[in-house]
This record gives C-alpha cells, sequence and structure tokens, in this order.
C-alpha cells in the first residue's frame, strides 16, 4: 500500500476538527444573528443589563438561524465526519483512534458537567435550563414539551459535549488531563463573554447573576474538562499534537495498524 505522510494525516485531522467546529458555532453565530437583527452590538451586550421583554425574539431570532443552519450546514458536516471516520478507520488508524475517543470521551464528559450544571440551575445561578433554551431555540417552541427536550439534550450531549472532546483529541492527543481542565476552562470564557448567554446575562453574569453564574459554569467546565483530560488520556494511542504530524516521516498504513 502507498505511504501515507504526516501532512497528509494533518489535513485530514484539520477536515475532521472543522467538520466537528460545526455544532458548535451554531450556538454562537445564531445569537450573532439575533444580536444583529435585533440592533444590538457587543457594546450593548456588555453595557448595558438585558431587557427581559427582548427574551422571547433573541430565542426566535436564533431559531430562525438555526432553521437553515441545520439542514443546509450542521446535518452535511455530521455526515461527512463520519465518512472521514470511515476512511481514517482504514487509512489512518491513529486519526479513527483520535475522533472515537474523542467523541465518546466528550460525551461522557458533558454527563459529568450536568451533574454539576443541573445543581447550579437548582440553586437559580443560570438564566435557564440551558439544554432546554438550547431545544427551544432549535424548534422554535416555546414549551418544555419532551419533543424541545429531546432536541435540546440531543444537541447538548451528542453535538455540543461530544465534538468538544473530538477537537480536544484531534488538536492534543494523548495529553495528560490538566490539558483537559485547560480546554474546559477555555470554552468557559467563551460561554461568559460571547452569545447567547452574554446577551441574557451580561459577560460572567454581572447583570443579576454575577456571581453566582460563573461559579456554577466555572465548576461545571472544570468538571467537564478533568473527565475529559482522564477519558483521552486513557482512551487515545498516541502521543503528539496535530501539529507534530507535520514533521513526521511516512509510514505505511498496514504498520501503523501494526503499531
Amino acid at each position: 500500500m502507498a505511504e501515507r505522510s504526516g501532512r497528509q494525516e494533518f489535513m485530514w485531522s484539520a477536515l475532521a476538527l472543522v467538520l466537528g467546529a460545526v455544532p458548535i458555532w451554531m450556538l454562537l453565530f445564531g445569537g450573532m444573528a439575533a444580536m444583529h437583527s435585533m440592533g444590538m452590538t457587543m457594546a450593548d451586550v456588555y453595557s448595558k443589563p438585558p431587557d427581559k421583554s427582548m427574551m422571547m425574539p433573541m430565542m426566535q431570532a436564533i431559531h430562525g438561524f438555526m432553521k437553515s443552519y441545520i439542514p443546509y450546514v450542521l446535518l452535511p458536516a455530521t455526515v461527512g465526519l463520519f465518512l472521514l471516520w470511515g476512511y481514517a478507520s482504514r487509512n489512518y488508524p491513529r486519526l479513527a483512534n483520535r475522533i472515537g475517543a474523542g467523541l465518546a470521551a466528550g460525551f461522557i464528559a458533558a454527563l459529568g458537567l450536568d451533574a454539576v450544571r443541573l445543581i447550579g440551575v437548582k440553586l437559580g445561578a443560570f438564566p435557564g435550563d440551558m439544554p432546554t433554551m438550547m431545544g427551544q431555540m432549535i424548534t422554535g417552541q416555546m414549551s418544555k414539551s419532551v419533543f424541545v427536550l429531546l432536541a435540546g439534550y440531543t444537541y447538548h450531549l451528542l453535538f455540543n459535549g461530544a465534538t468538544f472532546g473530538l477537537m480536544y483529541t484531534l488538536l492534543a492527543g494523548k495529553a495528560r488531563w490538566g490539558w483537559g481542565v485547560a480546554w474546559g476552562l477555555f470554552f468557559e470564557l467563551g460561554m461568559m463573554t460571547m452569545p447567547p448567554v452574554a446577551m441574557m446575562t451580561g459577560p460572567f453574569g454581572i447583570f443579576g447573576f454575577w456571581p453566582r453564574l460563573f461559579i456554577a459554569s466555572l465548576l461545571a467546565h472544570i468538571a467537564f474538562g478533568g473527565i475529559l483530560g482522564v477519558l483521552a488520556y486513557r482512551w487515545v494511542r498516541d502521543r503528539g499534537t496535530i501539529f507534530s504530524l507535520l514533521t513526521e516521516a511516512p509510514t505505511r498504513p498496514e504498520l501503523a495498524r501494526v503499531a
């Protein structure tokens, strides 16, 4: 069989990274689209307390964005990722291992995050149950029906949580668990400062939710990152970041499987 170079594997890994990030961008871009439709800027989000009467229009605006994003971006990207995973299992076993390990570790880590997050929800630390709100944004239904909850938690666990894990293992490989915590903190920073959460509470919850939102979300993301780091270290077979592939000598796929 033909030799596979590290640069080739880097390109496939980068493509998997882009495809894996698509679910995450959906919420961010949806929030930004809502800001634009409502005539808001990031300066407004950071400096003005949110108007509660704008919550419903914000949710509907995000839903309007997701109606196109899901069928034309999210679903094709998901199919593409699984096709790439199948191709990698035959030609790049290291990449296939990182995809599978990342998705599984991210899903389980998201369950750990929820164990902490739900305590915060009960204590009033969050503006609402975020997966439920995600379900409302996805479906356009402002209820808490089974359909809404199923949509929200499917996105939260199988798309959001799993792909955060995928991105971590693709980037870091077999890294010490502390890097997983750092990864969780990185996304905690994004959640606290970017839409749609910042549109509801201001950055870090300064408008009505400080400091309880920040503390609860911080603990939840530390739990997520710690679990992700431990599982990824156990399940990912090979050390080295995605960038180390660029300097790697060519290898034959059948030899990589043996290794």
